[in-house]
């Protein structure tokens, strides 16, 4: 069975995303997102389950932009002198140790609560802003937290890059060949998505994309996410999205503006949601991803007898 999850990334983050995304649920391309819960906008959760109680909702774990949950006197060394995370800076002082790990660790846990608070029983799964968890000694952390909040599902970073060429594998083959570094890399985020799994934390079997999507003109298109469906490998799959409005905050906070609008009208097009329908695909949510615990076979590449059935 072919599973895809279109997670909308960035609930709550700004007033336009979070309207592009509760339009692309209504229209029912999407049955599940992650939510920035830092942010005020993130407060219309509830009203939003209760309109649609079946969807999956992730704490979309962020001490990089915005102000903190928790008071700024519990954590110092994650804010600047407005009291605001530090944003571009953030990779360079976790690298350098300026930031305390308690304090993170504290912080990342407020905002799991916040999710659970807002979200009850759809509160499905863990992921961070901009991936920046895959940093050296972040992961461990990432994972620390995912275990403790007991969500027990993660995003994972299994990835196939290219599914919009009639090649997929090949593609993601010269995907990873163009730049030394995609190669280590890759196998870093391999190694992570195995260790997450023998964590018993659950999982996407892949995490899809489409080459150089929003970096390049013409690769948000109704024919490239067409392609992706046909592509799209077996077990569970994510694709993330970015779907928005550009407004003030927008501007404030982040360079993927236009793309947004792209990414929005694709996945309100009644081509592709046609697509979706003629397809042998089903939508899916992180809730529909089965739990694992330690009776599972913990082999990260066959899984466990119990999920095949739930397969």
């Amino acid at each position: 069975m072919r599973y895809l999850i279109i997670n909308a990334d960035g609930y709550g983050f700004t007033a336009g995303i979070s309207r592009a995304i509760e339009e692309c649920i209504d229209f029912g391309t999407v049955r599940s997102l992650s939510a920035n819960v830092n942010f005020q906008h993130a407060d219309s959760l509830s009203q939003l389950i209760r309109k649609h109680p079946d969807i999956s909702i992730g704490c979309h774990l962020n001490p990089v932009v915005g102000a903190p949950i928790l008071s700024p006197e519990k954590v110092p060394t994650l804010l600047d002198e407005h009291g605001q995370f530090f944003y571009r800076k953030f990779r360079q002082r976790f690298l350098s140790g300026k930031i305390r790990l308690a304090e993170l660790r504290a912080e990342l846990m407020a905002q799991v609560e916040k999710t659970r608070d807002l979200a009850g029983k759809a509160f499905s799964h863990l992921d961070f802003h901009m991936g920046l968890h895959k940093l050296p000694f972040l992961y461990g952390v990432f994972l620390e937290v995912a275990e403790k909040s007991g969500v027990g599902r993660i995003r994972g970073y299994r990835y196939l890059v290219g599914m919009e060429h009639r090649f997929p594998h090949i593609r993601h083959f010269i995907f990873l060949s163009e730049r030394p570094i995609r190669i280590p890399r890759y196998f870093i985020q391999l190694w992570q998505w195995r260790k997450a799994l023998r964590r018993h934390l659950a999982t996407t079997d892949h995490w899809v994309g489409i080459t150089y999507l929003g970096e390049r003109p013409n690769t948000i298109t109704i024919e490239n996410y067409t392609k992706m469906l046909q592509n799209l490998p077996q077990g569970f799959n994510e694709f993330v999205a970015h779907p928005g409005y550009v407004d003030e905050d927008l501007k404030r906070w982040a360079t993927y503006q236009d793309q947004r609008v792209l990414e929005r009208n694709v996945l309100l097009n009644p081509e592709f949601r046609e697509a979706v329908r003629l397809s042998d695909i089903r939508l899916a949510g992180y809730r529909d991803i089965p739990l694992r615990n330690k009776r599972d076979v913990a082999h990260p590449l066959i899984g466990s007898s119990k999920d095949a059935v739930a397969r």
